[in-house]
């Protein structure tokens, strides 16, 4: 190759290779001791620094190997994606390579630190694997002659060897189940670490390949974010501004004190707190006042919400877009949409989100999957976690199957991470550990601290009391009537409403009484999980309009709207559930006080709520059955009514726990699934926004500033609806693992996504 030897001597070796035959190689040596820097600098905080140097300094020590190097120069500017390898150690380009540099971590250190380097340096391209897969690679004939070649070769390991110290919590004479799902904590963030550290110079390298300096300065770390006491400044001036002008009720007074016993709180030592508020409490600006604060004290170093559903993330960024507006328009990180990592191109791998920002906004399920992956565009942006304030907005909708995993992980956050968590919510689990009938509840170490005095809860609970509970009296009958006749009697109730919400079960529930509705009122609206985020906000704001001019206005909803969407009606309707769900729901009535009582009634579906759900409503009626009058705006009604459910439920169902003890990283990751059904995204050519979005990204290919601009119109279907979509050549694959909607057809202007599926399709949240 003439071009290239003028760029690369025959004594050096490449990491990767230029773009275009003129610019200059990724030098190995470069690229190994810029991936040690920052993974080091990324973990500092919470491990030896030697463990992210080392990681960094061998992870492609395999790139040494002479056949891989000869495959890279003879490959040249077309091997831009060699240094990329498939899961199970197959590949797209070029010899393996992540093998090397974990024998040679097992060979310097041994098997017991050694190994724990080896499992973040083997799976930095493929994903974690599991300890058994690890060994079996570890054994492998071709991948000792590998290492054998290159630990020979002069210069090959120019590391001045000090053996990394393992934290001292991880020594602590513990269980030894516990010690190993402690280690594989530790693993993961450290490949969390590697991983980000690799692509973020791989990147640069590529970006300043390219001649963009500024793009390349510019990814490695958060450049241009506002620092968290910009954030907490913001906030300060943004709520005097608001209690200035806002009139002294009983309800804004309450929700001022609330704010004033965040701002105290903020200052205590870090940990698990939690925030009891009810509906119409002010809970949200209350959290991010702590968050913010907690962060500023303690100079954490970001604040991440996760909330349980994408329409509260609408709402909750929406809020803070206005609060700090004054920063500029890029002040929240709002992450929830997912690329599938197992079918991204190289490219779309180093895309994927990091979490680089200091005030994030996500879902539940992405942070949680994300805690127990293997995958390294899943797992890149863990290491960002440490030293952070964590919030879990509606933490009651937290998978009671997965409970005990989930517990155990973010009480190692708190305890090792430096992790604050706060836990929010008008209806409050109590997720300490203790005895729960003949078990011991799997939860949080400590108690977490609750924010709200007792006294003044006292009065928010009383004050804040604004809705006539009506229970319907069959919850018992057999569901005999057809469903289409129970939509269209249903309607006829809502028809003596000029304002009225109905919450149902399902997405086909929603659809069949929106029809019923709309032929007897002639407009009404729509909202489910089947509308992209953009959609559900365009017909959010038109509800809350027409509700502020007191015109007609009739809500048909799935149960996107009831937690944290901030819509006011004076009457409600919902399906029987789980208590959780209708106090949830009992908040979108009456929410500002602004009538002396609304109107929040229970109706009996003829459907059954999703699977996961049916539990939560027996226990709601069996508590019902008990005390008819039951009163679900007291916070003692949610502990009785959570601790009949979690004595009720197998809290690890898919035996998680054993997995991670066990160092089953790929299983693990395969296993846990916040939604039990796996789904694709598929993004809408709803406006011209989002057209042009998806035009750049056909033909520029992903990157994380590309793949943020498409997150609001994003929609997850289910398997069956994608591969009706695909039958009805209603979806294209613009890049690999990223689909659009082709077909005008199926997506109504009312309904959202429509597919030939949708019939038998439960709601995915």
């Amino acid at each position: 190759m003439a071009k290239e030897e003028s760029h690369l001597g025959s004594h050096e070796l490449a990491a990767h290779a230029p773009q275009e035959s003129e610019r200059p190689w990724h030098l190995l040596v470069d690229h190994s001791e810029a991936v040690s820097r920052m993974t080091a600098l990324f973990t500092s905080t919470v491990m030896d620094a030697q463990w992210g140097r080392l990681a960094g300094i061998w992870h492609d020590m395999g790139k040494a190997a002479p056949d891989w190097q000869a495959f890279i120069r003879a490959a040249g500017e077309a091997a831009t994606e060699a240094h990329v390898e498939e899961a199970e150690g197959k590949r797209r380009h070029g010899p393996p390579h992540s093998a090397t540099g974990a024998l040679h971590a097992v060979e310097k250190l041994g098997q017991r630190l050694g190994c724990s380097l080896a499992f973040a340096i083997a799976g930095h391209h493929g994903g974690i694997p599991d300890r058994e897969r690890l060994r079996e690679r570890l054994k492998d004939s071709e991948e000792q002659k590998r290492y054998a070649v290159v630990a020979a070769s002069a210069g090959s390991d120019a590391t001045d060897l000090v053996n990394p110290i393992l934290p001292s919590w991880l020594q602590s004479s513990c269980s030894a189940e516990k010690g190993s799902r402690s280690l594989e904590l530790f693993v993961r963030m450290l490949f969390s670490a590697l991983t980000d550290a690799d692509f973020l110079d791989t990147e640069n390298y590529f970006s300043r390949a390219g001649g963009d300096d500024a793009k390349a300065k510019q990814s490695a770390r958060s450049v241009g974010w506002p620092n968290v006491t910009e954030y907490l400044h913001a906030l300060d001036a943004f709520m005097a501004n608001k209690q200035m002008s806002a009139r002294p009720t009983p309800v804004n007074c309450l929700r001022s004190e609330v704010r004033a016993a965040c701002v105290t709180a903020a200052a205590e030592p870090r940990g698990s707190f939690s925030l009891t508020v009810p509906t119409g409490g002010g809970k949200t600006l209350a959290g991010l006042t702590f968050a913010l604060g907690h962060a500023a004290a303690h100079k954490l170093r970001r604040v991440v919400f996760a909330l349980p559903f994408t329409s509260i993330i609408e709402q909750t960024c929406g809020v803070m877009r206005e609060v700090f507006a004054d920063l500029g328009s890029e002040v929240v990180l709002e992450h929830h949409s997912a690329v599938d990592q197992d079918k991204a191109t190289a490219v779309g791998r180093v895309a994927a989100e990091n979490w680089d920002a200091p005030l994030i906004v996500t879902t539940q399920v992405q942070l949680f999957e994300s805690l127990f992956a293997n995958r390294p565009g899943a797992c890149r942006k863990l290491h960002n976690l440490i030293d952070s304030v964590l919030v879990l907005d509606e933490v009651q909708s937290l998978p009671a199957s997965l409970l005990a995993p989930i517990l155990d992980v973010l009480d190692e956050l708190v305890n090792h991470y430096g992790v604050t968590v706060l836990l929010m919510t008008a209806t409050q689990p109590a997720l300490h550990r203790r005895d729960l009938g003949a078990r011991q509840f799997p939860g949080l170490t400590t108690v977490p601290r609750e924010i709200v005095p007792r006294d003044l809860a006292t009065r928010l609970w009383e004050g804040l009391r604004r809705v006539e509970v009506h229970w319907p009296t069959d919850l018992e009958v057999a569901r005999t009537e057809r469903a289409d006749d129970f939509w269209q009697s249903l309607a006829e109730d809502l028809s003596e409403h000029d304002q009225v919400l109905v919450i149902t079960h399902l997405k086909k529930d929603a659809q069949a009484l929106w029809q019923a509705v709309s032929r007897l009122d002639g407009e009404a609206f729509h909202l489910s999980a089947a509308m992209c985020p953009e959609h559900r906000s365009q017909v959010l704001k038109t509800v809350k309009e027409r509700l502020r001019a007191g015109r007609r206005c009739r809500l048909v909803s799935t149960q996107v709207v009831e937690a944290g969407v901030d819509i006011d009606f004076p009457v409600v309707f919902r399906a029987m559930a789980g208590l959780e769900s209708l106090a949830q729901s009992a908040g979108r009535c009456n929410r500002e006080g602004s009538l002396p009582t609304g109107h929040f009634f229970v109706y009996r579906a003829p459907t059954q709520p999703p699977k996961s759900l049916r539990l939560h409503q027996d226990v709601a009626q069996s508590m019902l059955a008990g005390t008819p009058e039951l009163d679900i705006f007291v916070p003692e009604t949610f502990r009785d009514y959570f601790d009949r459910l979690y004595s009720h439920r197998d809290l690890d169902l898919h035996r998680i726990q054993p997995m991670r003890a066990g160092l089953r990283f790929q299983e693990t990751a395969e296993t846990f699934r916040m939604i039990e059904q796996a789904s694709n995204t598929v993004f809408v050519p709803l406006d011209s926004r989002s057209k042009d979005a998806l035009h750049v990204l056909r033909f520029a290919g992903p990157s994380r500033e590309r793949l943020r601009a498409l997150q609001r119109y994003g929609v997850s279907v289910y398997p069956n609806q994608f591969q009706s979509l695909q039958a009805e050549g209603a979806v294209e694959e613009i890049h690999p693992g990223l689909w659009a909607l082709c077909s005008d057809l199926h997506y109504d202007k009312s309904l959202g996504l429509r597919t030939a599926a949708d019939a038998s399709t439960a709601l995915i949240l």
